[in-house]
């Protein structure tokens, strides 16, 4: 007789009682948040046509994605990103709605990844997308979303910002070839602080001067006035500059400095960020478990351009580091006597609800 195989693909895992329950805990947690501060809740479908993610500013690298062919011929994507989707929902069937528009989801992606890397290809999402409005409004609404949703995991968190066009602004005076600048941005992403005249080869010493200073540029007020010095007579530089002032100072001033922290080492090696960004931090945890920013030029890509800015939390990463407590036991609801014990099943369950309403 043929043996069934007792593994589950690279990426993928089974969940298990207070697994379960942590994940699960965690998630209706979220939920309740983002309805608590006003989203609104959105669903899409698993399986997407993988044209709305092959676009100018696609978000997710082509070889990450699951697809394959359906029925007609068409290919076909597992969802890697809950963005595009959210974008084709609006530009359709939320094409007349009043704006701004503030949605949520709670829903699974999966991704591609390499099988030594031990990442998660199916990873569940919480996450929210502003679409439309002030983008001021927009950006300070989604940053305090994320320290709240941060809040829920009961650990020392920090909510790191930063600006995609910092580094743009930077550069545009350099002579610089694509692949220089490409090179360019992976270090300083990666944080490196040396050995870039070697990577960079006869490049600017300008150019070579930000990948050294830039991945250092992280921490408070003080970061921000060294990028004022580094970006001195750069208006377009200065100008974004002030906008993470702003940002910052606001929650000091509502007593939520404690939690931020400025990154001007954040850059993308993807043109889909178009300003404000940030990503998440917990304790326990080694890499970033929340991320977003503004992504004002996606919706034109579906025919409906609007300034947008979202983010999305790993919900699937979070909840192991949260302590559940465990479900009853089977042997506590036990009905080997029969109708009676049917009773005493039913009066204890009614309780709970009573309790619980």
């Amino acid at each position: 007789m043929k043996q069934i195989p007792k593994n589950v693909p690279d990426g993928t895992r089974d969940l298990i009682y207070e697994e379960v329950l942590a994940q699960r805990c965690l998630r209706q947690e979220i939920e309740t948040l983002f309805s608590q501060l006003g989203y609104s809740p959105v669903v899409t479908p698993t399986l997407e046509f993988y044209d709305i993610f092959d676009h100018d500013r696609r978000a997710i690298q082509e070889t990450s994605i699951y697809k394959f062919t359906g029925p007609d011929g068409r290919l076909l994507a597992l969802r890697p990103d809950n963005t595009a989707p959210i974008a084709r929902l609006v530009s359709t069937k939320l094409r007349e709605a009043n704006l701004p528009l503030t949605l949520c989801y709670s829903q699974t992606i999966f991704r591609l990844s390499a099988a030594y890397n031990a990442k998660r290809s199916e990873i569940l999402q919480c996450g929210v997308e502003i679409l439309g409005g002030d983008k001021r409004d927009g950006d300070l609404r989604a940053l305090f979303t994320a320290l709240e949703t941060l809040k829920l995991s009961g650990e020392s968190f920090k909510l790191e910002i930063g600006h995609a066009g910092f580094f743009e602004a930077l550069i545009r005076d350099e002579d610089l070839s694509e692949e220089q600048k490409a090179h360019l941005r992976s270090y300083i992403a990666a944080k490196h602080s040396g050995g870039y005249d070697f990577c960079l080869g006869q490049t600017s010493p300008r150019a070579v001067e930000l990948a050294r200073l830039l991945p250092r540029l992280c921490g408070g007020r003080e970061v921000l006035e060294k990028a004022y010095r580094l970006a001195q007579g750069n208006a377009a530089a200065c100008a974004i500059l002030d906008e993470l002032a702003w940002l910052y100072d606001a929650f000091w001033q509502a007593g939520l400095g404690d939690k931020i922290m400025i990154d001007l080492g954040i850059v993308q090696s993807i043109d889909y960020y178009t300003g404000l960004v940030f990503r998440g931090y917990v304790e326990g945890i080694g890499e970033a478990v929340l991320s977003g920013g503004r992504y004002d030029h996606l919706l034109e890509q579906f025919g409906k351009g609007m300034p947008a800015c979202g983010f999305a939390v790993n919900v699937s990463e979070l909840a192991v580091i949260r302590p559940v407590q465990a479900a009853s036991s089977a042997a506590e609801w036990s009905f080997s006597a029969g109708a009676e014990d049917l009773k005493r099943a039913m009066a204890r369950l009614q309780k709970a609800r009573e309790t619980h309403d």
